[in-house]
């Protein structure tokens, strides 16, 4: 008996093609799921402490970071790690999710060949695994602010009221990375260039982020003039990663007071508290983001196979 061959082709204009595409997807969620679990299971297969790596690794960078701005910088103060280590999960999260999404498809172009199934699986899936790894290190976080903290340091306080805000920065920073992981994802296919043009991006972006400073050190600074100071902060937080970084310190942490450096000497000034104004940009523009990237995906998407 003969098997019937199956031709697979892209939606005709005027289809609706994000909302047909998305319903598609959905068909495959259980495909999702099985890829995502094989990640887990491949990328400390043959390690002995397995997925404790991706919480050891954030915790090493913070004690280096911490020891730097201690004994070499003498710019320490209480609770700093605690800082350094809630802004710098996040960042590690949206790059190690957006670097390993670069070769996702490229990791399964002899399948996609072969197999039916939405190319955009595969970025989900590794954007996805890698949250896996970001909320387990979270959990550490958590053991360590609250539970090892109070033996050695002692009681730091309850987090601030604006923590019932953590599920809604999460959201902002998954729509984000998935949105930005889309479109390197599709550009590495056709210019491998691409990866090590974002990874020598990623170098640049972990200094110019609120990651061991406080963007409240931009509203102060002594090389900005003090007309374009207040400009140039909001401009700052308009950029979504950078408001994420900062909105997990304010989520978590109480408001931190840092020094001055635009006034005269012995003045402080407190980091901002969570704003909602700043909230609304990051989720539109994240939101639109992951759209645009969604869509950019899909029109290349069928010219993957192609790639010789």
């Amino acid at each position: 008996m003969t098997t019937p061959s199956i031709i697979i082709k892209p939606l005709k204009l005027g289809e609706p093609g994000v909302i047909a595409e998305a319903r598609e997807m959905w068909r495959y969620r259980s495909l999702i799921h099985t890829l995502v679990r094989r990640e887990l299971k491949i990328r400390y297969r043959n390690s002995v402490l397995g997925l404790a790596w991706s919480m050891i690794n954030p915790l090493v960078q913070v004690f280096v970071m911490t020891i730097a701005l201690g004994l070499i910088n003498g710019s320490i103060s209480r609770d700093m790690s605690a800082y350094l280590l809630c802004a710098y999960l996040p960042w590690n999260f949206f790059q190690s999710a957006v670097l390993d999404s670069s070769t996702a498809v490229l990791g399964q172009i002899g399948l996609l060949k072969k197999v039916y199934f939405p190319r955009e699986i595969p970025v989900i899936a590794v954007v996805c695994s890698n949250f896996i790894h970001f909320l387990l290190a979270m959990c550490v976080f958590v053991i360590y602010r609250w539970v090892l903290t109070p033996i050695f340091v002692g009681w730091p306080g309850p987090p601030p009221r604006e923590v019932f805000y953590l599920p809604l920065v999460i959201l902002v920073q998954f729509l984000l990375t998935l949105g930005v992981s889309f479109f390197v994802c599709a550009w590495n296919v056709f210019y491998e260039d691409v990866k090590f043009l974002v990874t020598m991006m990623m170098s640049f972006l972990f200094w110019l982020l609120p990651i061991m400073y406080f963007a409240e050190n931009l509203r102060y600074s002594v090389k900005i003039p003090a007309h374009w100071q207040s400009l140039a902060y909001h401009l700052y937080l308009a950029n979504p990663l950078a408001w994420v970084i900062t909105a997990y310190k304010e989520v978590l942490l109480p408001p931190k007071i840092i020094a001055n450096p635009g006034a005269l000497v012995g003045k402080t000034a407190l980091t901002a508290p969570f704003d909602i104004r700043y909230f609304a940009i990051a989720l539109v523009t994240s939101s639109l983001l992951c759209l645009a990237g969604y869509v950019y995906f899909n029109r290349l998407k069928w010219k993957f196979t192609e790639r010789p």
